[in-house]
């Protein structure tokens, strides 16, 4: 297996693989959707997370620990839409007045816990992943406030996707390429020395105790609760994709109604 990393001069992850460049890719739905509508749609064969990785993340030292705690304070969130309204709508189910939230562009620059730390932001919107260990502040103490627990646009972050007609012509290596990633994390499940070593390789400029700390952050969204690796639970799909909609934020060309044949759990072992 050969893992390749492209920069978007030759175009993001739909392109490349819309183009038959790759046989898998890591798409949100909203990609899977859009293609769709098009002469080479995809099909979401597995989901990577059962749960979102989007969070606000903030240290101790800005008095935030909840989301109702962001009246007042300066966030920085990437310039999309959905994102913006994601954090408001969090602050006003959690009881705090979402209008009182000061929003920062950081234009194309993705900041983690330092800029907090060095004053730039009170908070920042990210994935909790290495984002939130990057800085100085003690890893179990760094403030992460995930947007399921206040129940607000609950999805899967990324799938697995492939072309349909890779699927059509050659479902068994689907089948297999699944079946190997499911015992991969499972192997990363049991082996914490040895996931942070395989993460170190390709992630040679972060260090071992952030990965240790990423991969104790999101492990266990890799599996449902009864021990499944990768299956795409239908309610999230449905829910997630009305919110996108109903806000006007899915890409253009999606339809709802392609989430029947956009989805599958078919060639999971």
């Amino acid at each position: 297996m050969d893992l390749l990393s492209d920069g978007y001069d030759r175009g993001g992850a739909p392109e490349v693989l819309a183009r038959g460049e790759y046989d898998i890719a890591s798409l949100r739905l909203g990609h899977v959707l859009q293609s769709r509508s098009t002469g080479t749609p995809f099909v979401a064969v597995a989901t990577l997370n059962q749960r979102q990785l989007g969070s606000v993340i903030t240290t101790p030292e800005t008095g935030i620990a909840r989301f109702a705690d962001l009246e007042g304070k300066t966030v920085a969130v990437p310039p999309v839409a959905r994102l913006i309204h994601e954090v408001r709508e969090a602050v006003a189910a959690d009881g705090a007045d979402p209008a009182l939230v000061r929003f920062a562009d950081p234009g194309n620059w993705e900041p983690d816990v330092r800029s907090v730390e060095q004053g730039l932001y009170d908070a920042v919107m990210n994935v909790r992943a290495w984002e939130p260990f990057q800085g100085n502040t003690p890893l179990d103490e760094v403030v992460v406030l995930e947007f399921d627990s206040v129940g607000v646009a609950p999805h899967h972050s990324y799938f697995l996707s492939v072309r349909q007609d890779t699927l059509d012509r050659n479902p068994d290596f689907v089948r297999s390429f699944l079946a190997a990633a499911a015992n991969g994390y499972r192997e990363a499940m049991e082996d914490e020395d040895g996931a942070v070593e395989a993460m170190s390789w390709p992630m040679c400029h972060v260090r071992p105790d952030v990965l240790r700390a990423s991969l104790r952050a999101i492990r266990d969204s890799w599996f449902t609760p009864e021990g499944r690796w990768g299956e795409i639970q239908e309610d999230l799909v449905t829910s997630y994709t009305t919110w996108m909609d109903e806000g006007g934020w899915l890409e253009e060309g999606s339809r709802i109604k392609d989430l029947e044949d956009a989805w599958t759990n078919d060639f999971l072992p």
